[in-house]
């Protein structure tokens, strides 16, 4: 009898967690207008990240202007339900959580191209849009890859 109620628990329970990884429906790209803003910025000494490379070339030998991305979205619609925006980095971790809005735009900053590229610090972002009841509605993913693409939802949006 013991073996039976423990079989049927984990086939409910399975069949609970399946209803709750169906897979969140990408925002439509015509709901949201996304923009990558290169710049210069002087990297300071102390602003090196804290790593060794294996590769000696791929070691910090300059301090002069490098290449800096900061990225900005811009939601231009809102489905029904949609009342809050969370943005989680590839280590899980929420940048931003606040009111969803069509009159402020979402700004991150990545980091230096390289590090973004070597991925030494954040190189996936997750935009998620919630209803009240904190259930997940929709998402944008940004992120770059190894070789310098970068991604919105799985179509390349340029070059690092």
């Amino acid at each position: 009898m013991r073996k039976a109620v423990y079989i049927a628990l984990i086939a409910l329970s399975g069949f609970a967690a399946f209803g709750q990884d169906a897979e969140v429906p990408l925002k439509p790209d015509a709901e949201f207008d996304f923009k990558l803003d290169y710049s210069f910025k002087e990297r300071m000494l102390n602003e090196k990240p804290d790593y060794q490379a294996a590769d000696p070339d791929k070691k910090l030998t300059s301090t002069g202007p490098l290449p800096y991305l900061k990225t900005e979205l811009r939601l231009l619609k809102l489905a029904t339900g949609e009342v809050r925006v969370k943005v989680i980095n590839h280590k899980g971790t929420t940048v931003i959580n606040r009111k969803a809005n069509t009159d402020s735009a979402i700004k991150i900053d990545w980091g230096f191209s390289d590090d973004v590229k070597d991925q030494v610090v954040s190189h996936s972002y997750t935009i998620l849009l919630l209803n009240d009841d904190k259930q997940i509605l929709s998402k944008i993913i940004l992120q770059a890859e190894a070789d310098g693409t970068f991604l919105v939802n799985g179509q390349k949006r340029g070059r690092l």
